[in-house]
């Protein structure tokens, strides 16, 4: 519980020692795996959800998560505090059909043709990526030159706003923030696109740092 808790709320701070520790309690290493994809998951889910006021219709034990202003996201260190991370995301080679599905998943939401262009798809795995501190993306800010606008949360750009709330603080997501796209012209399939981008690389990202950390707890 723990590890899935940090690994949601504070990625950053996962290593090897986490690792270890699930070793420690008898997870096997494809285990470990999979406890990391399926937090990787349902990042993915809850920003789904939230993004487009999803209400489940199915019975469920856990009590209704309800905001009463004291939920806030853990602040983000400076990217020289990131972990190390592997870009390939191959330990899902454990997984052979899950590898399969990530791949098509991805080739689909984030580099497949659709109504956004490459350059906002770009955009919006960035913006996600560093709000979860994924190192990866680091490079990719530097490769394409990204402005000091962009780089910063709260910029003062809709897209940019949408999607940082979505990123750091999905819970707090409500129909205004919809609404604010639509009001730049953005049509629904287009919004529904941007919501899958920007859920699709805050899974990959957690994803590709608890797969890190698995690499790296054999050293």
């Amino acid at each position: 519980m723990d590890f899935a808790q940090t690994l949601t709320a504070r990625p950053w701070a996962i290593g090897p020692v986490d690792i270890r520790r699930l070793s420690e309690e008898g997870l096997s290493r494809t285990s470990i795996v999979v406890a990391i994809g399926l937090v990787a998951m349902f990042n993915y889910l809850t920003r789904v959800a939230d993004g487009t006021g999803i209400e489940a219709d199915y019975g469920n034990e856990l009590p209704r998560f309800v905001y009463r202003g004291l939920t806030e996201s853990a602040p983000r260190p400076g990217p020289e505090e990131w972990p190390p991370v592997d870009g390939s995301l191959e330990l899902l080679s454990a997984l052979p059909d899950v590898q399969a599905a990530w791949h098509r998943w991805r080739d689909y939401v984030a580099e497949g043709p659709g109504p956004l262009s490459s350059a906002t798809l770009s955009r919006l795995r960035r913006i996600a990526a560093r709000n979860a501190c994924d190192g990866a993306i680091a490079a990719l800010d530097q490769a394409d030159s990204l402005t000091a606008a962009e780089s910063t949360a709260g910029s003062g750009d809709t897209l940019s706003e949408f999607a940082d709330k979505l990123s750091l603080t999905p819970w707090l997501m409500a129909q205004a923030d919809v609404d604010a796209l639509r009001s730049i012209g953005m049509d629904d399939l287009s919004i529904l696109h941007v919501i899958a981008v920007v859920a699709y690389q805050s899974a990959e990202s957690r994803l590709r740092i608890g797969l890190s950390a698995l690499a790296r707890s054999g050293d």
